[in-house]
């Protein structure tokens, strides 16, 4: 199972990381796990200014489900917002707005549901594993408030990860087709992720990634960042991760944390 879905956690954005976020178990790759389902609940803070001359605030509490039989994974995921700041944010498009403006608001609800099909596709010769995911973002999120585009979007993406003594490099490439709100044309972008976990003992992982994604508006900015997250297994049954997340250009949040638990049954 594939462990960049743990360290992309925090892409609850869908893509803060996260749609993401998502989160198999990075244990799967360590050791057989034979349960199927596992339900995850978290926090994820990101605050940034997208460029522009207001920052905002964005609070997450993700709720993950996910369902494992055989090659394929089933997942879905939901969350509640909170959003303070600069009204020409999403967090899904970056900032969208002409520089200078200054309208704030401070807004939460639900948010967008996604729903997610992963094959895992097998192993090369050098045992490098192979996923191919396909997403879709359901526009529940209210667009009036700024939780979401209003719109639905579909992501394709393909996942390779290998297992390398105590490390598991990874790395994913993705395409999103961006559905468009009124009186805003979105581009379809191209997004990658690399990094790496490394092992500590039995029950303690930690990792690094980079996340990049191309702009989506024409005035708009690419999201580059780096993740730093630390994973905890306290029983087989119960772990929790955290993390810390930089932005490295103006379409990212210019720093942001979060952790989440996650219990398998």
């Amino acid at each position: 199972m594939n462990p960049l879905r743990n360290a992309m956690l925090n892409r609850t954005r869908f893509g803060v990381a996260a749609a993401c976020l998502l989160l198999c178990g990075l244990q799967a790759v360590q050791a057989a796990d034979t349960s199927k389902l596992t339900a995850s609940v978290g926090i994820d803070r990101t605050q940034g200014n997208y460029g522009g001359e207001t920052d905002t605030t964005i609070t997450s509490i993700p709720f993950m489900l996910r369902y494992q039989t055989g090659p394929w994974l089933l997942g879905l995921t939901t969350e509640w917002l909170s959003v303070k700041g600069d009204a020409f944010v999403n967090r899904d498009i970056g900032r969208f707005g002409e520089p200078g403006t200054d309208t704030t608001r401070t807004e939460s609800g639900l948010g967008d549901i996604v729903a997610s099909v992963t094959h895992e596709l097998g192993m090369t010769a050098n045992g490098t594993a192979i996923d191919l995911t396909g997403k879709i973002k359901l526009g529940t999120a209210d667009e009036t408030k700024g939780l979401g585009t209003g719109e639905n979007d579909l992501r394709i993406e393909v996942d390779v990860y290998r297992s390398v003594a105590q490390f598991v490099p990874f790395g994913t490439l993705g395409y999103k087709f961006l559905g468009d709100p009124p009186g805003l044309n979105l581009r379809n972008v191209f997004y990658a992720a690399v990094g790496s976990t490394m092992k500590i003992d039995d029950v303690r992982s930690v990792g690094l990634m980079w996340y990049g994604q191309q702009k989506t508006t024409a005035n708009g900015a690419r999201q580059s960042d780096i993740t730093a997250f630390y994973i905890r297994n306290f029983t087989p049954e119960w772990k929790a991760q955290f993390y810390g997340l930089l932005g490295l250009a103006d379409g990212s949040p210019d720093i942001g944390a979060g952790a989440i638990v996650t219990h398998t049954f």
